[in-house]
């Protein structure tokens, strides 16, 4: 009997150890961020094109004209073009060879083509 109690009392404790989280791990992760007014300016953000990213074209003029989910991009040389997300973050450079080139497989979305959008639906 007085075994039985105490396994019971040692499984209920290492219940209650595995169920709550440490108070003093999650004390430690906090991090303190001193503000001053300075740094609590708000920049002005456009919808149509990132301000804070630098992103790169083509070295090279191309047309891009979308129909559907393809993307139809006409160049008069062979090149590299990156294609950012409507966030500014590069999502794919894809390899152009001269003349009229089609772009499928892209998931619908805004993107930034040549620092134009482009709107796959």
């Amino acid at each position: 009997m007085r075994r039985t109690l105490i396994l019971r009392l040692c499984l209920l404790l290492l219940a209650v150890i595995l169920c709550c989280p440490a108070q003093g791990a999650a004390r430690k992760r906090k991090v303190r961020v001193n503000r001053n007014p300075d740094s609590l300016a708000v920049a002005l953000i456009s919808p149509e094109m990132p301000s804070s990213r630098k992103m790169n074209t083509s070295a090279y003029p191309v047309k891009i004209t979308v129909s559907g989910r393809a993307v139809q991009i006409q160049s008069d040389y062979n090149q590299l073009l990156p294609i950012y997300t409507h966030n500014g973050v590069l999502y794919l450079t894809t390899r152009l060879s001269k003349g009229t080139n089609w772009l499928g497989g892209l998931p619908r979305g805004r993107y930034f083509i040549n620092n134009k959008p482009i709107t796959i639906n």
